[in-house]
């Protein structure tokens, strides 16, 4: 047995020349600890089995967080932008996030004459229905009306000037905004571990101290929003689901995604950030809809920030035993039936020989994703 003793850890901006760097997300790491298996050969080695069906429930998030996104851009257009220089800004950005086109389209829906509640609808819901998502008839819960008829909700529960967007240079038209933030981060911890050396049969144990070790690796993903709140930068991540109940939301007091963020937050800013805001939306929105929008502020602590460096050291650790011989990975069967449906690897983890298995692997599709692809 082993235990981890923080010694240090920095982060900076990844540049060109650290790309031969193994590049972990949160979502990686995450499946990884669900189940090693299922963790490495789809996210590490991203593979898929042939004919796999949708997943409906990250398109819907996918599609959820455009209309997010597209909320964001409006407040920043009608609220926080106030020169010229900031109205060029938030061209730029609008074009980044929606393309050229797409963008064009949701101005056009923009009418002087109309509420603000009734443009940001529009502005938000067109984004939506131009993110390529459709319906799936086997799945009656994330359709694109009941994206919309969520997005509305949310949008009334959304004020415009609680929480400022951060932005780098408000003089500078290609300038960072806190919207939709790809980051790509060299993360270097120092640590020390002791094993632990016991003997079952007698009472007595002792720990052998080993030497420092070093982890480098890239640290990567996308922040939702980065605003201001009075003052201080806050991490503001919008989640969409079935279900918003007092237990969804415990879930983020401690998750190491938010800490993670919090991180990359800091160093994409150079500006602490301390605090977090996780923000909800129900699809489909429920009969209340005030119900089906839940916000929880998730402040971080120093030894939040040790333990993310242990998980993310850990992770690393188990996904390099065996990402070049997953067929030995282990195999938590706690999770062979997730969120009610089962694994779609099954077949894999239930083939009889090593040979059956690798010759699964030969057969799967490549899916090869990142969230600095988007």
């Amino acid at each position: 047995m082993f235990s981890f003793k923080l010694i240090s850890m920095d982060m900076r901006m990844a540049t060109e020349a650290d790309q031969h760097l193994s590049a972990y997300d949160h979502s990686t790491l995450s499946a990884i600890n669900m189940c090693p298996t299922w963790g490495i050969l789809t996210r590490s080695m991203q593979k898929k089995m042939p004919n796999t069906k949708r997943s409906m429930a990250l398109e819907a998030g996918s599609t959820s967080h455009e209309g997010f996104a597209a909320i964001r851009l409006y407040q920043y257009m009608f609220h926080d932008a106030k020169t010229c220089a900031e109205k060029l800004i938030c061209i730029e950005h609008g074009q980044r996030l929606f393309g050229r086109d797409r963008f064009s389209r949701m101005g056009s829906v923009l009418d002087e004459t109309a509420t603000e509640r009734t443009n940001t609808i529009n502005f938000a819901i067109e984004a939506i229905e131009s993110s390529g998502f459709y319906d799936d008839i086997t799945d009656r819960k994330r359709t694109l009306s009941n994206i919309t008829e969520s997005i509305i909700s949310y949008i009334d529960a959304y004020d415009m000037t609680r929480y400022p967007l951060w932005i780098r240079d408000s003089d500078d038209a290609e300038t960072d905004i806190g919207i939709e933030i790809p980051f790509d981060i060299v993360v270097t911890i120092k640590y020390q571990t002791t094993r632990h050396e016991c003997n079952y049969n007698v009472i007595n144990s002792h720990s052998k101290p080993l030497e420092e070790i070093e982890l480098v690796a890239r640290f990567i993903g996308k922040l939702d929003g980065l605003h201001y709140n009075k003052g201080e930068l806050i991490v503001i991540e919008d989640k969409s689901g079935s279900r918003l109940d007092d237990a969804w939301l415990s879930q983020w007091v401690l998750s190491h995604q938010i800490t993670g963020y919090c991180l990359a937050a800091s160093t994409f800013t150079g500006l602490s950030c301390n605090h977090a805001l996780v923000s909800g939306m129900r699809i489909p929105i429920g009969r209340v809809p005030a119900e089906g929008i839940r916000k929880e502020y998730v402040p971080r602590t120093p030894i939040m920030f040790e333990k993310w460096a242990n998980w993310f050291v850990t992770t690393i650790q188990l996904e390099q035993q065996y990402i070049n011989n997953v067929v030995e990975a282990p195999m938590y069967t706690h999770s062979c039936n997730r969120y009610f449906s089962r694994c779609s690897l099954l077949p894999f983890c239930a083939a009889d020989t090593v040979e059956e298995k690798l010759a699964i692997i030969e057969e799967m599709d490549d899916d090869d994703w990142s969230p600095l692809n988007d």
